[in-house]
């Protein structure tokens, strides 16, 4: 089979931004536009422009996975490539291991049934990936309790000697406590934070990103009356620049705040939330999938391929993200890849035909389509399936 172009799905959450997406593939849906996808997850299948679906087109053709991961994927897609816009904090959230997501699964299948609400959309963990195509805010994982607590004590000193530190003996416990307040008590911690942010001489903004401040500032503006406004000082923050990346375990708390990036992630949707949305929240069930541990957020460091290719050093063994910058290379191929052009153009060349690609387009690599060249003048991202 030969490379083909795909289209992708663009996804209108409130958090996403007016004009990233568009300016990438055109267009403008009158709404924020926050994710784009390419993948085969039935939320939002990819196709080839003249029809057919990704999903259709991956298990009806072995050589397109290739022989040995048609085999060990069961004829399905197991990565699903984004890009992510975002104008404001997505929801605190959390995702499940694959022992988690069968479980959670199998235990929601009379609710699927009876139209009820459920936590698990699929299956699957979902670990993920974000590389920054602009500058990145994130919050990920938690801080050191004793961090944590002090800050809380010089922020809202009387809240917390009133209300918080009978709780604030571990983070589990400060969690839980946090969201189990009362609506008085919530209401007079949120009232005392928004005042002392109000004093406080750290400035909203660090260079291109938010500081904590300025998140917390985000939060209490877009979710007024939601504890999750303390989170930006429980969590770890992360600022990344251009092509640096970001990777998240499965049981890890996190929020993006601000800015543009790739995501790869397993084949998956499932989204435990933690606050910091209206959508769906299920404490209890979150409770049950998230680790509580602080942790020492690190940023994912990257090799040279043999082609020339920047190689993002992840643990997963369902993706691998890749990036390409302006030049000429013979890539060895052998595995299905997702190339999209994030900036200029790409030229791919295969026994003697050529396909370009435009800025925003994207193309589906077969495995058997090895080796290939590749021209690039710009930049493209790669979203393939390991060895």
């Amino acid at each position: 089979m030969m490379i083909r172009k795909i289209r992708g799905t663009v996804k209108d959450y409130a958090w996403g931004n007016d004009d990233f997406i568009p300016s990438l593939i055109g267009g403008y849906t009158g709404k924020p536009q926050a994710e784009l996808w390419f993948g085969t997850h039935p939320a939002g299948e990819s196709f080839t422009y003249d029809g057919e679906s990704l999903s259709s087109l991956i298990e009806s053709d072995r050589t397109v996975l290739g022989e040995s991961a048609y085999d060990r994927f069961a004829g399905k897609l197991p990565l699903l490539f984004k890009v992510l816009a975002i104008a404001r904090p997505l929801s605190l959230q959390c995702h499940p291991t694959k022992a988690q997501a069968e479980d959670g699964w199998r235990r929601e299948e009379g609710k699927r049934k009876n139209g009820e609400p459920v936590d698990y959309q699929d299956d699957n963990q979902k670990s993920e990936i974000i590389a920054a195509l602009s500058p990145i805010t994130a919050l990920c994982g938690f801080r050191d309790t004793e961090v944590c607590t002090a800050d809380l004590a010089a922020l809202i000193p009387a809240s917390y000697t009133s209300i918080i530190k009978p709780f604030a003996v571990d983070m589990k416990s400060l969690f839980l406590g946090l969201y189990g307040l009362s609506e008085a008590d919530r209401t007079a911690v949120l009232d005392e934070f928004r005042d002392s942010l109000s004093h406080r001489s750290e400035d909203s903004w660090s260079g291109l990103f938010l500081t904590r401040k300025g998140i917390a500032e985000k939060c209490l503006q877009e979710y007024p009356g939601d504890i999750g406004a303390l989170f930006p000082y429980l969590m770890n923050l992360v600022y990344l620049q251009i092509g640096e990346a970001l990777y998240l375990e499965p049981d890890t708390l996190h929020a993006y705040v601000l800015g543009n990036g790739v995501e790869l992630m397993d084949a998956s949707d499932n989204v435990l939330r933690g606050g910091l949305t209206k959508k769906r929240i299920d404490l209890e069930e979150l409770e049950r999938i998230m680790s509580f541990d602080s942790v020492d957020v690190k940023k994912v460091q990257t090799t040279k391929t043999g082609s020339g290719r920047t190689t993002y050093e992840i643990p997963s063994r369902n993706y691998v993200l890749r990036r390409a910058g302006s030049g000429s290379y013979e890539v060895k191929g052998g595995r299905l890849s997702l190339a999209l052009v994030t900036e200029g153009t790409a030229r791919f060349s295969y026994k003697g035909e050529g396909l370009r690609l435009e800025k925003g387009e994207c193309a589906l690599i077969p495995a058997s389509a090895a080796p290939y060249g590749l021209n690039i003048r710009g930049t493209v991202f790669f979203a393939e399936i390991p060895d």
